[in-house]
């Protein structure tokens, strides 16, 4: 069979299942679940988790050009590439894009929203602007350091990276405006003008890890000009509003910072520790198998993105949230057990064979992490100090995990990791959204 059919009946199937499962939501609880998806929240979730979904989707028609084009070696460095930027464009957010949501989530007047949006644009700015010099400056040791042959590649294309801050900002706007149609058409927008450029370039038989590389970034930077103007930015009062956003940063926001950022980044070790111990090949492996897996915990983040706002004048969660939500992630654990090994045969070459093994393990981490999404309430309530303490505790098992496992069991050790610290972050979610309803 060619292989374009194969894709389309495996993206057919796997479509199927979604529309199978939200059948199975609505007739366990036939008369809430359909009020809930006719409710705005419900249509925000769905377009946004369908949107995340067609993101996957063309994310497969992405890899596998790359795979087939680039050769294991190839799409190996370029995975690295991957793996750096989502390490290191964690440490440069400071706190400000969540103080930024959680205003955002708080504010009822239109006017002062447009003023907040022009803010966010203006402190993206300059965070890019730090972030593309880190780049340029990290370029002459990275070959040293990954025994790797990107340090040229990266020095050149160093200044396109300031794009690379601006999808955690857009990401905190819609989440906190409530907004969440605006990010799917940045996501989606940037990912099918890579796939053209791919698919132009692998015709042409001119694909290299620097074209990939070139086009990765120039597609973001055009997505970010076209989702620009859904925003409606007006630059007024924006000392007065950088004063608040300053406020709640020492509050919030900072406290916020350091845990996710820590949390994240030793979380994000992982594909680094892989590359450093064994070699950026297999971590390539092992991004594709996060790849195959991803859409398991996009279901829970949009069901979660869409009550942010709810969340900040709510008293609780409520609990059907919990049972949609429990439901969505025991049929996607079921679903990749089933069909993980055929994704991956029919999708990549047979050198990619052990990703499918991967992504069952990282499916298992995902589910705990899927688990504790609803409790993003405590983000919307401000409690940063108890996502800091959270996250703090993962963070320390991430590290041990991945510096002590990896080089004994390889991608195995990361994935034992993720699975221990993801169990802990939910257990620790609990206990600080039973203690925020007793205290309050």
């Amino acid at each position: 069979m060619p292989w374009r059919y194969q894709h389309t009946i495996i993206i057919s199937l796997y479509i199927l299942s979604i529309i199978s499962v939200m059948d199975l939501i609505i007739f366990a609880n036939k008369s809430n679940a359909l009020k809930a998806l006719q409710s705005k929240t419900g249509k925000q979730t769905i377009l946004l988790f369908a949107s995340q979904l067609a993101m996957v989707v063309i994310g497969f028609g992405i890899k596998t050009i790359q795979t087939n084009y680039l050769g294991t070696e190839g799409y190996g460095i370029y995975a690295f590439f991957g793996s750096f930027t989502a390490f290191t464009a964690l440490f440069f957010r400071f706190g400000f894009y969540s103080s930024l949501q959680v205003l955002l989530a708080e504010n009822k007047d239109f006017q002062k929203e447009q003023e907040l949006f022009a803010l966010g644009f203006v402190i993206n700015l300059f965070i890019g602007l730090l972030y593309a010099v880190f780049v340029w400056i990290f370029s002459f040791y990275v070959d040293q350091l990954f025994d790797t042959s990107l340090g040229d590649i990266i020095r050149v294309l160093a200044p396109l990276t300031i794009v690379i801050p601006s999808r955690n900002l857009i990401s905190s706007m819609t989440v906190g405006s409530n907004k969440v149609h605006i990010l799917p058409i940045y996501d989606n927008t940037s990912k099918i003008f890579f796939l053209m450029a791919l698919g132009l370039f692998a015709y042409s038989d001119q694909l290299d890890v620097y074209t990939v590389i070139s086009f990765n970034l120039l597609t973001l930077l055009v997505s970010v000009g076209i989702i620009y103007r859904q925003f409606n930015p007006q630059f007024k009062n924006l000392k007065t509003h950088f004063k608040s956003v300053w406020a709640k940063n020492k509050s919030f926001g900072f406290n916020f910072y350091l845990g996710s950022t820590v949390n994240q980044s030793t979380f994000k070790l992982d594909e680094l520790a892989i590359a450093y111990f064994i070699n950026t090949t297999v971590n390539g492996f092992y991004s594709l198998a996060n790849l195959i897996a991803s859409p398991m915990i996009m279901g829970s983040q949009a069901l979660s993105n869409s009550l942010f706002k709810d969340f900040s004048h709510q008293k609780k969660i409520p609990q059907k949230v919990f049972i949609y939500n429990t439901l969505w992630l025991l049929f996607s654990m079921l679903f990749l057990y089933l069909f993980a090994d055929w994704i991956v045969h029919f999708l990549f070459t047979s050198e990619f064979g052990d990703v499918s093994r991967y992504a069952v393990g990282i499916s298992v981490a995902l589910l705990f992490q899927g688990l504790y999404q609803p409790f993003n309430f405590l983000s919307a309530k401000s409690q940063g100090k108890a996502i800091r303490n959270v996250a703090f505790t993962e963070a320390g098992i991430n590290l041990i995990g991945n510096l002590a496992l990896i080089p004994i069991f390889g991608v195995l050790g990361a994935i034992y990791t993720s699975i221990f610290a993801k169990f802990v972050h939910l257990l620790g979610k609990i206990y600080y959204y039973n203690k925020y309803l007793k205290e309050n």
